[in-house]
């Protein structure tokens, strides 16, 4: 049951809902507010998990799968993206950490990370079945959180705008990488 006070009331979701608008909005503060609000950990996870069902419901609609093919799309994109999301979290905190110097707890770092995934909710616009509609908006929503996550390691980790930067593609070359081996292992069964 939803209420006006509690885990799951009326007020925090008005919160949640803000704190994405404005991270989407690439604002710096709300990062920072982020940071430092511990309650906020359930709350960056749905959005994480909102965002990647957003990618899986729009990816299995733009390909033609019918009802259940979409709601498994939206289930498996919400929890690949919560089991992706706390990889790239650890890689960039081991990173900003060890080689940057960067000033941030795991979930101090999690909370802005995950809550820059916010721009993944365009997603649901690729199940517009018109091309080239579905490859624009997965390239404009995947820079667009990319913008999102450099600002959001930047304002948790204290870290200037080009160390933040490097700290993405250095995580980002490792992901990919990790996900190439992945899939050869997988093809190769």
């Amino acid at each position: 049951m939803i209420s006006r006070s509690g885990p799951l009331s009326i007020d925090r979701f008005r919160t949640m809902l803000d704190r994405m608008v404005k991270s989407a909005r690439l604002n710096r503060d709300t990062f920072l507010e982020l940071k430092e609000d511990s309650t906020a950990t359930v709350q960056a996870l749905t959005v994480l998990a909102l965002a990647g069902a957003s990618f899986g419901f729009g990816f299995a609609a733009a390909i033609g799968y019918n009802a259940i093919g979409i709601l498994l799309g939206a289930v498996f994109g919400a929890v690949v993206s919560i089991a992706l999301g706390i990889v790239w979290v650890s890689l960039t905190f081991l990173i900003g950490r060890s080689l940057f110097g960067g000033r941030s707890n795991y979930w101090s770092l999690a909370r802005p990370v995950f809550f820059s995934s916010s721009p993944g909710l365009i997603f649901l616009i690729m199940s517009i079945p018109v091309s080239p509609i579905p490859d624009v908006v997965r390239a404009i929503g995947v820079a667009w959180i990319a913008i999102s996550t450099v600002i959001a390691v930047k304002s948790a980790m204290g870290l200037d705008t080009q160390r933040s930067l490097v700290i993405f593609i250095i995580v980002a070359f490792i992901v990919l990488l990790g996900y190439g081996f992945v899939a050869s292992l997988l093809s190769a069964i």
